[in-house]
């Protein structure tokens, strides 16, 4: 047997096609994996700057979104919660305004609704839940 019969019959023999072709799908799949994790960031990214607006009472979610994925990619340094608090003070009119009841002011509304849900989940009650679901329909 000569030297190329023994090369040949070895089952893990690779030939140069082989390699060249191996290390392009390598290649292939170094990209895809690539853009996969930037897919990621972005996702991951974009669901902070949701979640901050979410906590910070936000009116129009789209717009708030926008504005701070703007400021997010300006800033060397990606801090959501921080953007969200300047897009606060810069457009207030984004965001619900938190109010405090002052000494002089009336109390707070009741909210029946809520209570009637509250009951509603606590008992378990059918007649509850339709209190609650007519409370709900009427207000």
């Amino acid at each position: 047997m000569t030297t190329t019969e023994t090369a040949n019959s070895q089952p893990n023999a690779e030939t140069p096609g082989d390699t060249a072709r191996l290390d392009a799908e390598l290649a292939d799949l170094r990209a895809t994996l690539a853009q996969a994790r930037e897919a990621l960031d972005i996702a991951e990214r974009r669901h902070a700057v949701e979640l901050e607006l979410l906590k910070a009472d936000t009116i129009d979610l789209e717009t708030a979104r926008l504005l701070t994925q703007t400021a997010l990619t300006n800033m060397p340094k990606a801090d959501a919660a921080a953007v969200v608090a300047e897009l606060r003070k810069r457009k207030p009119f984004l965001f619900r305004r938190t109010t405090t009841p002052s000494a002089m002011g009336a109390a707070a509304a009741p909210r029946p609704a809520e209570d009637l849900a509250r009951a509603a989940r606590q008992s378990g009650d059918r007649k509850s839940l339709l209190k609650y679901l007519q409370a709900r329909r009427a207000g």
